[in-house]
């Protein structure tokens, strides 16, 4: 594995609790991390396809390190306070949060595309 690839995905592991923001009380929403990770693969996924491979300097990292900015400003804690109030039964979250996952990665696709990244 690419070098640089590498640390944007140790970066992102170690993000996606940043990402979430700090729980403002007891305990964080259920899914922040399923939504943090969806984001931030998307912001992978997105600037790769768009611009080639992640290397130090590439026009992929420099839209990388956009996304991610867009990613931090779309809120990922809001969008997993709702998915967990929409599927709060225990019995059916995981197939109830899928749903509730694509339209968040939906909406920061449509977000990059609106920025040009």
């Amino acid at each position: 594995m690419n070098r640089l690839l590498l640390t944007f995905a140790l970066s992102a592991a170690v993000a996606a609790p940043a990402l979430a923001q700090s729980p403002s009380g007891p305990t964080a929403p259920q899914s922040i991390y399923a939504m943090s990770a969806a984001g931030l693969g998307t912001a992978m996924t997105y600037c790769m396809t768009k611009h080639g491979a992640l290397r130090e300097g590439s026009n992929a990292a420099r839209c990388y390190a956009r996304a991610r900015a867009i990613l931090a400003a779309a809120d990922a804690r809001r969008h997993a306070e709702q998915a967990d109030a929409r599927c709060a039964d225990p019995q059916t979250f995981n197939a109830c949060i899928t749903p509730e996952i694509g339209r968040f990665v939906f909406a920061l696709n449509a977000e990059f595309v609106k920025q040009a990244l």
